[in-house]
């Protein structure tokens, strides 16, 4: 393998993924239904071209039901899991961290859930990589935007937070911020803003996240 895997090269893995992509296509997708996949198979694809991979090193979708690994055979040396939000849901404390179903316990579930892995796999610590990624996207929606059509998937949360916050711009820096913060209590962060244009006239940003697990299996 050519390239270290951390979170910084896997943030720039992701933006060179999608360099092909057309931005109002990503804001279509990003605007009307679920992402991560879309984006997760981009990113594989992406490091089984241009990772140098040995004769038994293989990109993993869905291996032992992980979103993406990089193996050597039967062994993982890199897990890397990833979820999908709206930059409301970071900037929204009770969404990053305080309620129930939160960024935090997700971020802790996948991390729980890699460690495991690695132990049954290695039998001991050895050289190993946990990367957990996130994607944050917020779309402008306009004033006289009518919600009840639903070709917006999340254009009422969208809305509020935009309300909340005085502005979008606003509400992703602060989505951004938090994130950030929460992520860098597991380790090492990293983060690039995608190339999104418009749907419906209507901006659409979003950001991706990655940080590298520095604790202890």
């Amino acid at each position: 393998m050519n390239r270290e895997i951390n979170a910084e090269s896997v943030c720039m893995m992701m933006a060179v993924a999608l360099a092909h992509v057309d931005p109002d296509d990503l804001a279509y997708l990003f605007a009307t239904g679920k992402n991560e996949l879309y984006l997760r198979d981009h990113l594989a694809a992406y490091m089984h071209r241009n990772l140098g991979l040995g004769e038994e090193q293989f990109i993993g979708r869905e291996w032992k039901k992980h979103d993406l690994t990089i193996n050597t055979g039967e062994h993982p040396y890199a897990i890397i899991e990833g979820k999908s939000y709206i930059h409301y849901d970071a900037a929204n404390p009770k969404h990053l961290e305080k309620g129930k179903n939160t960024i935090k316990h997700d971020l802790e579930s996948d991390l729980a859930k890699a460690a495991k892995t690695f132990k049954r796999a290695l039998g001991k610590k050895d050289d190993h990589k946990i990367i957990f990624t996130a994607i944050m996207f917020t779309v402008e929606v306009t004033k006289d935007h009518d919600d009840s059509i639903g070709n917006i998937t999340y254009a009422k949360y969208h809305r509020q937070g935009g309300n909340k916050f005085g502005s979008y711009p606003v509400l992703i820096q602060e989505g951004r911020e938090n994130l950030r913060e929460l992520m860098s209590g597991y380790g090492n962060v990293s983060s690039v803003p995608l190339n999104t244009g418009k749907y419906k006239g209507m901006q659409v940003t979003a950001d991706f996240f990655a940080v590298e697990y520095i604790g202890d299996l």
